[in-house]
């Protein structure tokens, strides 16, 4: 019997295909202002947002200063300027904060209206659910993770669902560990394991927390230093003969 008793799933490119989701959402947003939808507009969409939430955990993205003194869990007007920022680089600043504001509300609702699970997605969570405590915990925004956990009919595996939105901090950094800790308070830290596709976010955080993880390489990515981690999969059905 392994000693894990608490499993920390990421969500995106994890159990969701992100990369599908994203697509009609920034369809629905763009539609919205009379483009339409191009491959050319869409890479550069998913670029100007993936390049904005690593600038954002590495602290590179530069607040107003009304808003520089929020900490732990963050205002909605601070949330309201946080997303709008990808859109206004996206139109190159050619809009304003309220439009911004508006288009990245469609952008986040689309993102539930049409959810791609990952392969396996439902087998594993519906196999582990007997065995173990499941969170699911994102840094994207908690709006949207139960619809999509309840459109691939998984939201009765979870126990917790948890976003970066509810603490103030992102993975990888240890106070988001820490607010999980506070929460379920009983388990200790060798009994954690994330499972999770991201080398920063999901394997960077445990080695931050000093807990194990299990990197889903599902792309078949390079393992490059610093991280890690303590096993690696290729399909989530191979956590069956882990867990």
């Amino acid at each position: 019997m392994n000693k894990y008793r608490v499993l920390i799933f990421d969500l995106d490119d994890t159990l969701i295909d992100n990369l599908e989701n994203t697509r009609y959402a920034y369809t629905k947003m763009v539609e919205s202002v009379g483009k339409e939808y191009s491959e050319d507009g869409f890479e550069k969409w998913y670029e100007v947002d993936r390049k904005f939430w690593r600038d954002w955990q590495d602290g590179l993205i530069e607040l107003p200063t009304h808003l520089k003194n929020e900490t732990g869990k963050k205002s909605e007007e601070f949330l309201n300027w946080l997303r709008a920022q990808r859109v206004l680089i996206y139109f190159d600043n050619q809009i304003s904060l309220d439009e911004a504001i508006q288009l990245n509300n469609l952008f986040m609702n689309s993102l539930t209206e049409v959810v791609v699970a990952i392969d396996g997605a439902y087998d594993i969570l519906k196999y582990l659910k007997e065995k173990y405590y499941i969170i699911v915990a994102t840094n994207g925004p908690f709006l949207a993770v139960e619809d999509k956990l309840s459109k691939i009919n998984c939201l009765d595996f979870v126990n917790e669902v948890l976003s970066a939105e509810m603490f103030g901090y992102m993975k990888p950094r240890k106070e988001f560990f820490d607010a999980i800790q506070n929460l379920l308070k009983n388990y200790n830290n060798d009994e954690y394991l994330i499972i999770g596709d991201s080398l920063k976010s999901d394997v960077g955080f445990a080695m931050n927390c000093k807990f194990d993880s299990c990197w889903f390489d599902r792309n078949n990515e390079k393992l490059t230093e610093p991280y890690k981690p303590t096993m690696i999969i290729k399909k989530l059905k191979e956590l069956k003969k882990i867990l």
